[in-house]
């Protein structure tokens, strides 16, 4: 499944990313580095979409489409 979201990198050089608008509701995330909060992002929607995240099971593929922020 495909979600956009919005990677911005923060005043202290950290990085955060939101995602809004989808059945999953409003994410928000931040990490170090752009490939964590981006790893952050994945996780978390996948955690939210599946129907029981207790059970371990591999639920869809989760693809992000990104748009960056300019500075």
């Amino acid at each position: 499944m495909m979600y956009s979201c919005t990677l911005a990198r923060r005043s202290d050089g950290g990085w955060m990313a939101r995602h809004s608008g989808s059945r999953l509701g409003q994410v928000e995330v931040s990490a170090p580095t752009r490939e964590q909060v981006l790893d952050k992002m994945r996780n978390e929607l996948r955690y939210r979409s599946e129907y029981c995240p207790c059970s371990g099971a591999l639920g869809e593929k989760i693809e992000l489409q990104v748009l960056e922020e300019a500075r």
